[in-house]
């Protein structure tokens, strides 16, 4: 007759927590896991199962969990909730999920609204970070002033990568508002916290009429990121190629990036239009860049807006000069 030992949830989580500490990440899930499934986990328990998660690369599993201790920590602890509230925020700003980001961090600082507690610089600087993903300059520069008041050089070490993507998006609103040697000083920034300047430095050179090295810099980073899992970061990428090489009369260039493009995400109205314009289709380039401006990312951007009229301007240009 067969038996089958039943492992008990104190076992289990001596094995979890043991399997941690030593940075074996797959068995400590595995042991929370099994141990939750018996019986609750207690919130530090929880929160070690959530990092295991992260470990492991299973960021929405990670959120997924941080979230229960959330809810937990808002009837027992407010000021811990709320710095979870700041981590949750941070991990999904970090991913480019700007609306769940943003309800975080909100969710924070109702948290702790009327307290000065140590949490504040990390959200300020979350808030500054949305504040940039806004693209009002102004706002921008209000928020930075407060973090300047209220710490240095410790907001990079919180979080690097975040304020990496932070300093790259500010570059993004310098180049589009012209302002050639800020928008480098950020892509510069960006790129000292490990974060890619590229498209945007590539577009910047562009702009400036160096088509042969931006086309080189976003090839290469094209390059770098072809085995990668992460596809906003090939997406963005592959807008800016699109971009250099209708700039550089690249049409098939052009054309074989885009396609790309579509098979990551729903086709850009405004990178087909521009194409159909440049292979004479003006006909067809309107219908698309007519369609661009309902998109929502192009109406929140009033840069993108002017890009689209740009492109419509071109074309009927084109259909009035064939009579």
């Amino acid at each position: 007759m067969f038996t089958t030992r039943l492992e008990l949830p104190t076992e289990l989580l001596v094995t979890a927590r043991a399997a941690y500490r030593s940075g074996d990440w797959e068995t400590s899930y595995a042991a929370f896991s099994r141990a939750g499934a018996v019986g609750p986990l207690s919130v530090d328990d929880m929160d070690t199962m959530a990092t295991a998660a992260w470990r492991l690369g299973d960021a929405r599993e990670a959120a997924r969990i941080g979230e229960l201790v959330y809810l937990r920590l808002t009837r027992t602890d407010p000021g811990a909730a709320a710095t979870k509230a700041v981590e949750l925020g941070a991990v999904w700003l970090s991913r480019g999920e700007l609306g769940v980001g943003q309800s975080w961090v909100r969710r924070a600082r109702a948290l702790l609204a009327g307290t000065d507690a140590p949490v504040l610089v990390r959200l300020t600087y979350l808030e500054t970070v949305l504040t940039v993903f806004s693209d009002d300059v102004e706002l921008v520069a209000e928020r930075a002033e407060v973090l300047r008041e209220m710490s240095s050089t410790a907001l990079d070490q919180t979080h690097p990568a975040v304020a990496g993507e932070a300093y790259y998006q500010l570059g993004e609103v310098r180049r589009r508002r012209g302002d050639v040697d800020a928008a480098l000083a950020a892509y510069a920034a960006a790129h000292r916290r490990g974060v890619s300047p590229q498209p945007g430095a590539a577009l910047l050179r562009c702009a400036l009429g160096d088509v042969d090295t931006a086309r080189a810099e976003v090839q290469a980073a094209l390059a770098a990121t072809s085995e990668s899992a992460d596809v906003e970061d090939r997406v963005r990428l592959l807008r800016g190629a699109v971009e250099i090489a209708l700039a550089g009369g690249y049409l098939d260039e052009a054309e074989q990036y885009f396609r790309e493009l579509v098979t990551l995400e729903s086709a850009d109205a405004l990178l087909r239009g521009a194409i159909l314009v440049r292979r004479g289709r003006y006909r067809e380039a309107l219908t698309a860049l007519r369609s661009a401006l309902r998109e929502p990312r192009i109406r929140r951007s009033a840069p993108e807006i002017t890009r689209v009229h740009r492109w419509i301007d071109e074309a009927h240009r084109g259909l009035a000069a064939r009579g």
